[in-house]
């Protein structure tokens, strides 16, 4: 590259760079209020990692911790977060657990706001803050700063590539700005942020080394040993950019000819990364005998095997990009599928560009856009290996140290597809922040926001449907409700709207359930369980006077008995197991659960019973099946017919198992065959009528679930496959049955 020029900072450049990192803090520090504490991922043990410092003034050791915290991390943002938060005294133990709502975790892959808080949230997060919620609030909005700082290291690597071309610079801020992902780790307690800042000022440092007038000097050991000393102490998969810093400095010996001053640049680096971070290694030596920890921590974690792990990492691809953009919490509160499909289409386009710019770009900036190129596809690189190791892998922002390089290079890339000169640039640069900035807002208001908002409200005079007057205790009173549809196809869902009014305070949780039964079993057709308010209106918060609504979703399963009906009954519990009991306007019983109607199950067109497409192990497919009875005096037997496409020729051996389980799970009969009688029913393509036939002479009265299986007696039970290949489950359970005495 050339070397470095003097370029001044126009003023309409630094007010523009001043503006987007004013809107970045006003919208991290935003971010981080509408998200409640501990929610981000494993916030509350890098938390524990703050309090360990300012309370025992002593860094905790893996496996010697009373509770879990992200011991294994380097100390950087948490010595930071320590030293702000000293002041603050503790309300709580170092140890600090949360409620947590058993159900967080429903149906995580939807778009919406059922039971998306792995908490329950009360009055101690409240403004204005005391104690761990300040404590908390102020780790969250440092990291926001350090993300301010992130987002200046990306307009200044475009400084120092494009030096007078400020719109590339501008524009690449977009990415990294208004990405909602990084907004959001921002607003949280995590390693994630300093670990992009400290890998985007590595990269800094390398492109001003490339452009410096007088080449290797042993001064710039000081300035690459102190960045990547900072890079090992903010996290530790930021080893890898010592792979940069050897490179470009091997890149400009082999130009200047400085293989002496190469040596001294290696030798003062070396020495002051040692100074600086070595301890850190050497103590992990110390206590783990392994510098990095990183066998302790696998085995109080969990490890893959390399070997064995391809598919599945090059499976969780798509959601580690999706969690580069914008997965928050633990994962369950996504984006629509079409956002994280546009935003592929913008980053495929824009990195064609970015990899031409770079392969075709003048000689001045070549080595610079190689440098990024470099840079992305090295973090990649250690993002798939830790997939490949780690169950915890497939998180987008262990990429975050590549993303000042990536967004560079994306704006970059789209600027040379456009063609466009200096007017286009700034065009292209509003647009970009435009788009981005609508997206970051539209995350947050549109998502992130009402995934923990109270449900909505109603007016005591508003009409409302199905009104009546149900108590439930003295807690609560059913002021209307709604069902829709009320005909369905198994796998289809139901909305039940329920219109509570408080009428008392409640002593704890009560938890809701919503219940269909099947009167021809008097079994559970289908059942939800929630927190009132879909886990974020918990009794305990609730007040005399409150009104909400509850709009509560059950699905049908697939494997759901039809022609056939069910009823819908309600009703509220104690986790000791005791419901509420539910009386009428005119205070009589009506026993411990409600019935708000019925609704028919219709079954699919299909030429054969309960129609089914369910994949075992791409060998058979399942599509459909019967049950005769499906309620029985004890003694009669069960009769299960299955229908099964062959998807390819079975291999002999094969068997099908079906189990008849009563309520613990426990196997009561059995009915197992081979999978196929005859040779010719082997062969691909053909639909085989299997029947298997349940005895009970000697089993009690009582509700039973039908189980099928398909077994190799070498390797065990075979999977169901999804459509996208992954593995659904080595079962399938079918409605139950019902034995009477």
């Amino acid at each position: 590259m050339e070397p470095m020029e003097t370029v001044t900072t126009a003023p309409w450049e630094r007010r523009t760079v001043v503006i987007l990192l004013l809107a970045f803090v006003a919208l991290g520090l935003t971010y981080s209020i509408v998200n409640p504490l501990f929610e981000a991922t494993d916030e509350l043990r890098h938390y524990r990692f703050v309090r360990t410092l300012v309370e025992k003034r002593a860094l905790p050791v893996q496996g010697q911790e009373v509770c879990r915290s992200q011991s294994h991390h380097p100390p950087l943002i948490y010595a930071l977060g320590a030293l702000a938060t000293a002041w603050v005294p503790g309300t709580g133990p170092i140890c600090l657990n949360l409620p947590e709502n058993p159900f967080w975790a429903y149906r995580y892959w939807d778009v919406g706001v059922d039971n998306k808080n792995q908490y329950l949230h009360g009055s101690a997060e409240a403004f204005p803050w005391r104690g761990d919620a300040l404590a908390a609030h102020i780790v969250r909005a440092l990291n926001v700063l350090v993300g301010a700082g992130t987002v200046w290291i990306t307009w200044a690597i475009g400084r120092a590539i494009w030096p007078r071309r400020p719109w590339l610079a501008l524009g690449g801020m977009a990415f990294v700005a208004f990405n909602p992902m990084f907004l959001y780790m921002a607003g949280a307690i995590n390693n994630d942020v300093i670990a992009a800042f400290s890998g985007g000022l590595v990269v800094l440092v390398c492109l001003r080394l490339l452009r410096a007038p007088e080449g290797l000097h042993w001064r710039w050991g000081i300035g690459l040993g102190a960045t990547y000393a900072l890079a090992l102490m903010s996290k530790f998969n930021l080893a890898a950019v010592g792979l940069l810093v050897g490179l470009t400095a091997t890149w400009v010996a082999w130009r200047r000819r400085q293989w002496r001053a190469w040596l001294a640049v290696a030798g003062v680096a070396l020495g002051v990364t040692a100074l600086l971070a070595g301890w850190w290694f050497a103590r992990n030596l110390a206590l783990y005998g392994d510098p990095t920890g990183f066998q302790e921590l696998t085995e109080l974690w969990g490890v893959r095997d390399p070997r064995q792990s391809l598919g599945l990492a090059v499976s969780e691809l798509p959601y580690a990009w999706s969690t580069l953009w914008g997965r928050f919490g633990f994962g369950q509160i996504p984006l629509p599928d079409g956002v994280y499909q546009a935003l592929a289409l913008v980053a495929a386009i824009g990195l064609i560009g970015g990899l031409a710019r770079g392969l075709l770009a003048e000689s001045a900036t070549r080595p610079a856009m190689l440098l990024l190129i470099v840079d992305v596809a090295l973090f990649f690189a250690v993002l798939f290996s830790y997939m490949l190791v780690s169950p915890a892998g497939p998180m987008g922002r262990f990429f975050f140290p590549a993303l000042p390089a990536l967004a560079v290079l994306l704006f970059a890339g789209w600027h040379r597809l456009l063609r466009g000169g200096e007017a286009g640039g700034r065009r292209l640069a509003v647009a970009a922040h435009a788009a981005m900035g609508l997206f970051a807002v539209g995350a947050l208001v549109f998502i992130l926001a009402p995934a923990y908002a109270r449900p909505p409200s109603f007016a005591g005079s508003d009409a409302l449907p199905a009104a009546t007057a149900i108590r439930f205790d003295s807690f609560v009173e059913l002021r209307g409700y709604e069902l829709a549809p009320t005909r369905l196809r198994p796998g289809e869902p139901l909305d039940v709207a329920l219109y509570w009014e408080v009428t008392g305070r409640p002593p704890g949780d009560y938890l809701f359930f919503l219940h269909l039964i099947d009167p021809a079993t008097d079994a559970l057709a289908a059942q939800r369980d929630t927190h009132p308010g879909l886990g974020r209106f918990p009794s305990s918060q609730w007040q005399p006077g409150d009104r909400f609504v509850d709009r509560v979703r059950v699905y049908l399963p697939e494997t759901a008995y039809a022609p056939a009906q069910a009823t819908v009954q309600i009703g509220l519990y104690a986790p000791e197991g005791y419901r509420l009991a539910v009386r009428d306007a005119a205070g009589e019983a009506l026993g411990d659960a409600l019935a708000l109607g019925d609704i028919a199950i219709e079954p699919h067109p299909g030429p054969y019973p309960n129609p089914q497409d369910h994949n075992f192990n791409g060998e058979l497919r399942l599509e459909g099946y019967d049950l005769e009875p499906r309620r029985a005096r004890v003694g009669a037997s069960i009769a299960v017919r299955l229908y099964w496409e062959v998807l390819r020729d079975l291999r002999p051996g094969r068997v099908v198992q079906v189990h008849l389980l009563d309520e613990a799970g426990q196997v009561v009969a059995t009915a197992d065959r081979p999978a196929a009688m005859a040779a010719p029913e082997r062969e691909a393509g053909r639909t085989v009528l299997a029947e298997h036939v349940l005895p009970t002479a000697s089993l009690p009265a009582g509700t039973y679930r039908v189980e099928v299986a398909l077994l190799d007696p070498a390797a065990g039970r075979l999977p169901i496959v999804a459509p996208d290949g992954h593995w659904i489950d080595e079962r399938l359970v079918l409605p139950r049955v019902r034995l009477d005495p």
